[in-house]
């Protein structure tokens, strides 16, 4: 009759490999990384807690886009990062922009009428994240663009293909704030 080992043996053979660990440890100082082991990190810059987002400023003809790029770009940040935006007075850093061109193409046309039935917008912006306590620029893109197809022939307007424009612009935006690894 073959014998099952017992709890206290298990346990016992168990005890050496976890007290070994694996390796992984989490150390939240970049500067001062753990040696010899597997780190863990933030996606995003730990020594900040605040953003502040001021309406971008607006170069191109049609308007309204800068309202939509603010207030969906303030969303990606309160939802996907753990930053908090505040106002300019209590913030740690600010992230302002412009939007410098939005262009309509032509894809696609039908036939017979030539009435357009897929149209792209893009949208192209120039921003800059900066440390409001030391001045630093953290990141200073220009000519930063996004593009969404939409379909007039569908009944889809410039506003939905402006509107989801804004939405992928403002989720780059917000994986651009990530820390460099």
């Amino acid at each position: 009759m073959k014998r099952l080992p017992t709890l206290r043996t298990v346990l016992a053979l168990l005890l050496p490999l976890a007290l070994a660990g694996c390796g992984y440890s989490h150390n939240g100082d970049f500067d001062q990384p753990t040696k010899g082991a597997y780190q863990w990190h933030s996606l995003y810059r730990e020594d900040i807690q605040t953003v502040a987002v001021p309406i971008f400023t607006n170069r191109e003809y049609k308007r309204g886009i800068e309202f939509g790029l603010t207030k969906a770009l303030v969303n990606q940040i309160e939802a996907h990062t753990p930053y908090k935006v505040v106002p300019r007075e209590r913030a740690d850093t600010v992230l302002e922009g412009e939007v410098t061109q939005v262009q309509i193409s032509t894809l696609s046309r039908r036939y017979i009428e030539a009435i357009p039935q897929e149209q792209m917008v893009i949208l192209t912006i120039n921003f800059t994240w900066k440390d409001l306590r030391t001045g630093q620029v953290l990141l200073d893109r220009r000519d930063f663009q996004q593009t969404a197809q939409y379909y007039p022939t569908l009944a889809e307007g410039d506003f939905q293909g402006n509107q989801q424009a804004i939405e992928r612009l403002a989720n780059a935006i917000t994986q651009e704030m990530q820390a460099e690894w």
